[in-house]
């Protein structure tokens, strides 16, 4: 069951790496004007959140308010590919202060009722964590800057663990065996505290995060440039304290229409 869920995680990466390839114009079309461009890659990573929405339960605990948001979603793509870029800016301005508002109603329900299976949602949303953080192509030979598709990658990461507070996330850095064992030992090191820096930078909490290296001693099959450039990576773990070592009072999803407006 669990290699079925890692196949599923793997094809949703792969279609969002490739969503925008729906947006683009094929060779020798007329390329979309830069506005265009920018509201297409904002709803991209739109896409991305309806997405953690549902994994997290939107769809069965705030089912009318999920629907809302995810028709201001397709009539803002709508009107984006149409050309219509005003007529785009108010509807993904109107679906921003939707999902704001869905987003601060999810965490509270996620701490305080029964309305979904926490255990369930939390594991699915660390499977698609820790593949966003696995991504293929994390570094050059001797350098500690973010190859870009890992960096987009890692964009994706920090918009699951800074709404889990209660994760811990340790940072393991990795190299080739091109060069020596204590340089390389520091390489690692910086490698982790790169990806930290871009964590906390997209607004994870900095104590979430701790940082080791283990250099070159992990190295494997390092004969090939491909096996090389695979061994230059971070790698990440997570440890998690789950709600219940929290007190919290436990409402009934039937007593949401009495407190949801004091939130």
């Amino acid at each position: 069951m669990m290699n079925n869920h890692r196949c599923i995680f793997l094809f949703l990466i792969i279609l969002l790496a490739g969503c925008s390839s729906s947006f683009w114009p094929a060779p020798g079309e007329i390329p979309l004007p830069p506005p265009q461009q920018a509201q297409l890659r904002q709803l991209e990573h739109h896409s991305f959140e309806l997405q953690l929405l549902a994994v997290r339960g939107a769809k069965h605990c705030l089912p009318g308010q999920y629907i809302t948001l995810e028709n201001l979603y397709r009539k803002a793509r709508e009107e984006a590919l149409s050309g219509f870029v005003k007529d785009a800016e108010i509807t993904l301005l109107k679906y921003q202060t939707q999902n704001a508002v869905i987003q601060e109603q999810m965490d509270w329900l996620e701490y305080h009722t029964l309305c979904l299976d926490p255990h369930y949602s939390e594991v699915e949303l660390k499977e698609r964590f820790l593949l966003y953080m696995a991504v293929d192509n994390q570094f050059a030979l001797n350098k500690t800057e973010l190859l870009p598709q890992y960096k987009e990658s890692l964009i994706y990461a920090s918009e699951i663990i800074k709404r889990q507070e209660h994760w811990h996330l340790q940072l393991i850095g990795y190299t080739d065996s091109q060069g020596s064992t204590k340089s390389n030992y520091h390489l690692g090191l910086a490698r982790a505290n790169t990806v930290k820096e871009f964590l906390v930078e997209k607004g994870v909490n900095t104590n979430q995060i701790s940082v080791i290296s283990v250099g070159e001693s992990q190295a494997i099959g390092d004969y090939t440039l491909t096996k090389q450039l695979n061994n230059r990576k971070v790698e990440a773990r997570v440890l998690v304290e789950h709600h219940a070592q929290s007190i919290h009072r436990v409402f009934d999803i039937k007593d949401w229409h009495a407190i949801r407006d004091g939130l």
